[in-house]
């Protein structure tokens, strides 16, 4: 049996994660992250009601429970790097970010320097070693649930150190596993929302960037001016309410932030046939995959051309709702295979 140390939200996710651990035998420590600012929301998975109940589920379980303050690391590496994203007009994903340098990165890191062999969380996704014998990411049993596109970023070097006790089995499982060993977060329901944003994303943003909420014009496809917007955070690529536009229907087609400028058009977007995706994490050459670019989208199949600094992903069709920031990853079946942060997204 191993030391294992293991993420803990409060939540029946990683609750009951920790209890198939304890099950199995391992020598289990929850661990709770306190990643916002004091008094900041109480219904999220690293608030102060988070920790609490997660204490709570640890005195079930008879096991030890720490809370480990990485306010300013959460802000620096995931807080920071999303507001000038979002700034800059992309749409970027912070749950892939805080997973990579928060609880896989600092997390996993102070959790070997503690000799802990593993860091298991209550992801549904799951870690198996392949004939090749090299660790691969997949999906978890429960599709509806699987969470490995948030994941997609973990190498095989992490990988070995990485448990997730929930890949093989459903959330209607796990929930009935609450039930049965009386944990206190049987009933709690799921936090659905980025963690640290307690409004719209767009007013977030501009709090912390008001260069961002700055009004600018919106112009047809040739630059002709049709009206004004009230600040590029508050409009996504293919929108199309919210413009007060006359005429139309209008569709946000670009975001241009260097200028303030929103570029709309008439027709509605194409979707996109080949992306190219930048910050690229690829095992193996030029391979057919299929591929999402937003967390539960339908797979849409597609060949994939790696460079040493960039992915370019060739579909079958066409993909809507693609817009820089976002990120594409590639599956072999359930393995995953790699991915990347979109840059450019093209319909022909």
């Amino acid at each position: 049996m191993a030391r294992v140390w293991i993420a803990m939200s409060g939540g029946v996710d990683s609750s009951v994660a920790a209890a198939q651990l304890v099950e199995q035998g391992h020598e289990v420590t929850g661990v709770t992250l306190q990643l916002l600012p004091e008094g900041q929301r109480d219904d999220t998975c690293c608030s102060a009601d988070a920790i609490q109940a997660a204490s709570r589920v640890c005195e079930r379980l008879d096991i030890p429970h720490h809370t480990l303050n990485m306010r300013d690391v959460f802000e620096r590496q995931v807080i920071a790097p999303f507001v000038d994203s979002y700034a800059a007009g992309l749409t970027p994903n912070p749950c892939i970010e805080c997973n990579m340098k928060i609880k896989f990165g600092e997390l996993l890191a102070k959790a070997r320097a503690h000799e802990a062999e593993y860091l298991a969380t209550g992801h549904y996704a799951r870690v198996f070693v392949g004939p090749d014998e090299e660790f691969w990411l997949a999906r978890g049993k429960d599709t509806a649930k699987d969470q490995s596109y948030f994941l997609y970023r973990l190498v095989p070097e992490l990988l070995r150190h990485v448990m997730f006790p929930l890949g093989n089995l459903s959330k209607d499982e796990v929930r009935a596993e609450a039930s049965r060993l009386r944990l206190p977060s049987a009933t709690r329901p799921e936090s659905q929302e980025v963690c640290f944003i307690p409004s719209d994303v767009g007013s977030f943003v501009e709090a912390r960037a008001p260069a961002s909420g700055r009004a600018g014009p919106i112009v047809d496809a040739d630059g002709q001016p049709l009206g004004t917007h009230r600040g590029i955070v508050h409009y996504t690529v293919g929108q199309r309410k919210g413009l007060g536009l006359s005429g139309g229907p209008w569709y946000i087609a670009e975001i241009r932030p260097e200028r303030d400028t929103l570029v709309v058009t008439s027709d509605r977007p194409r979707g996109a046939v080949r992306i190219v995706a930048g910050n690229p994490v690829w095992r193996g050459g030029e391979r057919e995959v299929s591929a999402m670019v937003r967390y539960r989208a339908k797979p849409v199949p597609a060949r994939v051309v790696p460079e040493p600094d960039q992915l370019t992903v060739h579909f079958v069709e066409l993909v809507d709702g693609v817009a820089p920031g976002q990120a594409v990853v590639c599956y072999d079946e359930d393995r995953v295979v790699g991915g990347g942060v979109v840059m450019e997204a093209k319909s022909c």
